[in-house]
């Protein structure tokens, strides 16, 4: 049975389809339906997810590359569990006095109902040296 998640993904891939435009899926629900893609008998709940460019959670950093693929007609597929996204991707801020910087990815994976674990694999922390680069990129003075 599929969580409200993927159904509304599902329908929102639907949908356009229907319009007829070219779909790249990102981001959890795709990275967690990948598991049921290496299944002997694949899931048919999942079929509908093979005809698309995907972009796992831990390729964002590639998403120019696989839409301008997609937009020339191309399907790519990205959903490797290995490595961790660069921390120096541009981001847009609402606030010029707020800096996130993620000191780790992924997921403890002690909760059985929950697909984040498939999604986002086993929890790693970025390396000090990346963490304090990061914060010293946007300013952030870290002696006294």
């Amino acid at each position: 049975m599929k969580d409200p998640s993927e159904t509304a993904f599902h329908n929102l891939v639907d949908e356009a389809n229907r319009k007829g435009k070219k779909i790249v899926a990102a981001g959890c629900v795709p990275q967690g339906m990948q598991f049921s893609f290496r299944l002997t008998v694949v899931d048919a709940e999942a079929q509908w997810l093979r005809s698309l460019s995907i972009v796992g959670v831990k390729q964002i950093h590639r998403i120019l590359e696989v839409v301008e693929e997609t937009l020339k007609g191309n399907k790519i597929q990205l959903l490797t569990q290995r490595g961790l996204p660069p921390l120096n991707l541009p981001k847009v801020r609402r606030d010029r006095f707020v800096e996130i910087v993620p000191i780790s990815e992924g997921c403890l994976g002690r909760c059985t109902y929950c697909k984040t674990r498939f999604a986002r694999g086993r929890l790693v922390s970025y390396p000090l040296d990346q963490i304090r680069d990061r914060l010293e990129q946007v300013g952030v003075s870290l002696t006294q």
